[in-house]
């Protein structure tokens, strides 16, 4: 063979190989999953202004299910998304119901952003919004469920972006609605909602700062200036944010009371090790987690200054204050043991809890247990972000362990 005839050849193969790697490529682009071929980038989709190039993806998928799959309405405990969850909110309404109430349920995907609506009531479940933003990150319901604030994981998955995203009624042709947002800060590292009111941390080199705002991002009033950085925080009433440092085993933690008007702030509990905190919605008690060798769960009364421990022992996030009888609480109880190491490792991961369901009442200084979750689900459930109904007569969770959504019905 001539030296001619191999570098002809030779060129040849090379580009035949070209010719095959472009059309594999437009051939894996073509079958994505996107309508039409069309990729919407975020910043585009949503008018917050900024640059078009996509933080992250958008779209409107056709072959996707357009309502969770079925579940068994009467249930006690009901399984009301095996996808996974980043936040839900809870709304009684008029219904059929012979108590003429009952409770909506609206909760959004972590993977896709698709928002939907479940009724505890009934069988029905529907998807009301299919905008598709994947990577939420945390999800905050307020103002009847017409609004929420939600976290999104930019491509480096450390960066976090804050929205508040507004739900309104589309076409009467179509049970989806519209979703309008807009961008808070990007320094937010803390967030916490109440009715139509939005409280969040912007954090510093210098510090920490605090403010409340619509959740349109305006009337923003400044509420708090610290050089303490690692806080989380608790929207208790109209007047009171509660602010407590993050919780470390063998560090000491304290709580702040921050009047939301005026700015003053009072140091409530301090000198806690492993310190984490609940407060009901009057600011008078405060059921909080002291982490020193065993974990014990305690009430303090901010009026009588007075502190008793509570038992069974879980941690204050598992727990959801009633609205309706101030002496009561309900709470998912860890069946293991609770070390001083184990909200620290639970909040990291490095453990998951088998949960059931307990109610306290703190009056009679008795608690009972509710619910065995685990025997009536078939799983190990490990409950996180527990909401009870307006009429208390549900508690709405998350798993941790799959980020799955539940409903228990407390009157069964």
């Amino acid at each position: 063979m001539s030296k001619k005839l191999f570098i002809f050849i030779l060129s040849l193969a090379l580009v035949l190989i070209f010719v095959g790697l472009i059309g594999y490529y437009f051939l894996i682009q073509n079958n994505n999953g996107t309508t039409n071929g069309t990729t919407i980038g975020f910043r585009s989709f949503f008018p917050f202004g900024g640059t078009d190039n996509p933080v992250r993806t958008a779209t409107t998928t056709q072959n996707e299910p357009t309502v969770p799959p079925p579940t068994d309405y009467t249930k006690k405990l009901r399984l009301l998304s095996i996808e996974p969850v980043a936040g839900a909110g809870v709304l009684d309404i008029k219904s059929a119901t012979s108590t003429g109430v009952g409770t909506l349920v609206r909760y959004i995907e972590k993977a896709t952003g698709h928002i939907f609506e479940v009724e505890l009531f009934s069988p029905d479940q529907n998807r009301i919004s299919n905008t598709t933003i994947p990577l939420v990150y945390n999800a905050l319901w307020g103002s009847k469920n017409a609004y929420l604030v939600a976290q999104y994981l930019k491509d480096d998955d450390q960066t976090i972006d804050t929205y508040s995203l507004a739900i309104k009624s589309g076409a009467a042709t179509t049970s989806e609605q519209n979703v309008s947002a807009t961008l808070f800060s990007q320094k937010i590292n803390e967030v916490s909602v109440l009715g139509d009111s939005v409280f969040y941390l912007e954090q510093n080199d210098a510090g920490s700062q605090g403010y409340v705002s619509n959740f349109a991002g305006t009337k923003r009033a400044q509420i708090w200036n610290s050089p303490i950085k690692e806080l989380l925080s608790q929207f208790v009433n109209n007047k009171t944010v509660a602010l407590t440092t993050k919780p470390a085993q063998g560090i000491s933690g304290f709580l702040y009371f921050v009047d939301t008007g005026s700015g003053q702030v009072k140091k409530i509990l301090g000198d806690i090790s492993g310190l984490s905190t609940l407060t009901n919605s009057a600011a008078t008690q405060i059921l909080y987690l002291e982490g020193v060798g065993q974990s014990n769960l305690f009430l303090f009364d901010t009026k009588s200054k007075s502190t008793s421990q509570i038992t069974p022992t879980t941690f204050p996030e598992k727990c959801a204050w009633s609205k309706l009888d101030k002496n009561i609480i309900y709470c998912a109880v860890p069946r293991e043991s609770l070390d001083g190491s184990g909200l620290t490792n639970w909040y990291k991961g490095l453990i998951s809890l088998t949960d059931d369901i307990w109610k306290y009442d703190l009056k009679n200084n008795t608690s009972s247990l509710i619910e065995n979750l685990s025997d009536e689900s078939g799983r190990n459930i490990d409950v996180i972000k527990p909401i009870l109904s307006e009429n208390e007569q549900y508690l709405v969770f998350i798993n941790k362990i799959d980020d799955s959504l539940w409903s228990l019905d407390l009157t069964k």
